[in-house]
C-alpha cells in the first residue's frame, strides 16, 4: 500500500463530496441538526489514509484498494448520521455485496479463502447481535436499524483480518461513543433524553481497530 492510495482516497473524497452536496439521501421529514460542509470529507479520507500506510505496508494492492474505499464511505456515512442522525440504505445495503466481491478480490490476491469465510461469520453475528440490542433496549441505547446494517459491513471488513478486530472494533465504538456522549453532556450539548448519532463512533471504533492489524 503506497502514496497512490491517498491519491486514491482524495478522487473518492471528492466524489462523494458532490454526491452530499445533491442532498438526494435526504427525506422531507429529515430533522437537520447540523449542517457539515462535504469537502471536509477528502481532507478526512486522505488524512485516515496516510496515518494508515505505516500499518499497511506491504500489503497487496487489492487489500489496500478495498480498505481506502470502506475508509470513504464509512466517513460518508458518519457525515450523513451527523447531520440528520440517519444511516440511509442507498450506503448501507448496496455495501454488503460490494464488500463480498472486494473481499473475495483479497482472499483471492492471497490464495488463502479463510478470511473471507470468517469476513462472513462476522457480519452475520454483528448484524444478529445489534438487531438484539435494537429490540431489547428501543430508544434507550441510541441504536436505529441503520446502525445494524452498518455493523454488519463493518464486522466483515474486520473479521477479515481476525475475530479478534472485529469484536473489538465494534466494542470499542460503544466507548467511544460513551465518551463522546458524556463530552456532551458535561458541556451542556445535550441532554439525558437527548439521541445521539452513533454512526461515527462505530466508524471511529473500526477504523482503529482496521489499523491493529494482527500479527499472526
Amino acid at each position: 500500500m503506497g502514496w497512490w492510495c491517498a491519491l486514491l482516497a482524495a478522487l473518492l473524497g471528492l466524489v462523494s463530496s458532490w454526491w452530499l452536496r445533491t442532498r438526494r439521501y435526504r427525506y422531507e421529514d429529515d430533522e437537520v441538526q447540523r449542517t457539515l460542509s462535504p469537502w471536509w470529507l477528502p481532507g478526512v479520507a486522505v488524512v485516515g489514509t496516510v496515518l494508515g500506510l505505516p500499518f499497511y505496508a506491504g500489503v497487496p494492492t487489492p487489500v489496500g484498494v478495498t480498505y481506502v474505499v470502506a475508509l470513504v464511505w464509512a466517513v460518508t456515512l458518519a457525515f450523513i448520521d451527523l447531520e440528520v442522525r440517519r444511516l440511509p440504505d442507498v450506503l448501507t445495503l448496496p455495501a454488503y455485496p460490494v464488500a463480498a466481491v472486494l473481499l473475495a478480490t483479497c482472499s483471492g490476491s492471497s490464495g488463502e479463502w479463510l478470511p473471507l469465510a470468517r469476513a462472513a461469520a462476522c457480519a452475520g453475528v454483528a448484524v444478529a447481535a445489534y438487531f438484539l440490542l435494537v429490540l431489547v433496549s428501543p430508544g434507550g441505547s441510541g441504536l436505529g436499524w441503520g446502525d445494524v446494517k452498518l455493523a454488519g459491513v463493518l464486522a466483515g471488513l474486520l473479521g477479515w483480518f481476525s475475530w479478534y478486530n472485529a469484536l473489538l472494533g465494534l466494542l470499542t465504538g460503544f466507548i467511544v461513543g460513551g465518551l463522546a456522549a458524556a463530552v456532551l453532556l458535561l458541556s451542556g450539548r445535550a441532554g439525558r433524553t437527548s439521541h445521539l448519532s452513533f454512526g461515527p463512533a462505530m466508524v471511529v471504533g473500526a477504523y482503529l481497530w482496521a489499523l491493529l492489524l494482527p500479527s499472526s
